[in-house]
């Protein structure tokens, strides 16, 4: 009986692992790994940001507004997100290489609302049920994006530019079928970060240029505009993955070479810094040029926060909390 339950869960593992999204290599290292290192994740710390909500909240409006570019917090009732493992929340939760293929989408950054409370959990969907209770859409668990907890995160592993037309129909369709929300008259918030893996594999396959990342993304957002009512897109600008270069650790390492390798190639770095560049000034380029804003009732945002991320370090941690306390 015991042997059988082993099979039954190595098999379950096997076959949750292989239904990632994943590609091969990245999937068979991380089977290969977890059994022979038993090497702790640990995560960094935010106590002090989760006590220290201080927005004004205003009661909901008693009638939708009429002007995407009237929105407040509070008139957004429906949120979604379109992406890779990055809004998958793959490995957000996980202690061990084995848990990087789980999709903790309950605590996705965008969409996470596994636990509503702020202070446990600072999430997009989170902050804005802090304006409005009744927000809809945001994950409430693990899994698959076809899941029940998914909600309407879309984001799928492994994914590039290419998949998110898919996703952006697949979103329509689902918010369609949901009786719960007023499909022509909510607004909507709809998150959309994806280019991480166009970069990471970009020295393998030469139709992932910068050209093709912003022509799929204005397609997509052409998209959006004629076939989701009442939305206000999210779009952030793409991060560069060069910066994994910082990073140390065997293990680390070696699985950067597997899903990353072209982040970490000396001989391509100049070609990806440029890819980088190029794909974060059209995406700001293509918003900024007003497209999106002749209409009422549809525009995008670009967020810049991701353009000039590094590695956050221990060390520098520290020193700004050290420096805050003196602050205060």
């Amino acid at each position: 009986m015991v042997a059988l339950s082993l099979t039954i869960l190595t098999c379950f593992k096997v076959a949750f692992v292989f239904s990632s999204g994943f590609n091969k290599e990245y999937i068979d290292y991380i089977l290969k790994n977890p059994w022979q290192r038993n090497e702790k994740i640990t995560t960094q710390s935010s106590d002090g940001m989760k006590n220290s909500f201080n927005c004004n909240i205003s009661p909901i409006s008693k009638q939708r507004p009429t002007s995407v570019h009237a929105l407040r917090p509070q008139d957004i009732e429906v949120i979604a997100a379109l992406g890779d493992s990055l809004t998958a929340a793959n490995g957000a939760k996980a202690t061990n290489i084995l848990g990087l293929i789980e999709e903790c989408r309950g605590v996705s950054w965008s969409m996470g609302s596994e636990n509503p409370d702020i202070r446990k959990s600072i999430t997009l969907p989170n902050i804005l049920k802090k304006f409005n209770p009744n927000l809809y859409g945001a994950s409430t668990g693990s899994g698959s994006y076809t899941s029940n907890k998914a909600g309407f995160n879309m984001g799928q592993p492994g994914k590039t530019s290419n998949a998110m037309m898919s996703q952006a129909k697949e979103l329509i369709l689902k918010m369609k079928a949901t009786p719960e929300i007023n499909f022509n008259e909510a607004w909507k918030l709809v998150t959309i970060f994806v280019g991480g893996n166009d970069l990471c594999l970009a020295c393998e396959n030469t139709k992932l240029t910068a050209e093709n990342y912003l022509n799929k993304i204005r397609k997509v957002l052409d998209h959006l505009k004629l076939n989701l009512p009442k939305t206000l897109v999210n779009l952030v600008v793409s991060l560069d993955v060069t910066v994994i270069d910082d990073l140390s650790g065997t293990t680390c390492r070696n699985m950067q070479k597997t899903f990353c390798e072209c982040g970490l190639s000396s001989g391509f770095r100049s070609s990806l810094i440029n890819m980088t560049r190029t794909i974060q000034k059209g995406t700001e380029d293509l918003i900024n040029s007003g497209i999106y804003d002749t209409s009422d009732d549809f525009t995008v945002v670009a967020q810049p926060f991701m353009k000039n991320m590094g590695v956050p370090k221990k060390v520098l941690i520290q020193k700004k909390i050290n420096a805050l306390g003196k602050i205060q």
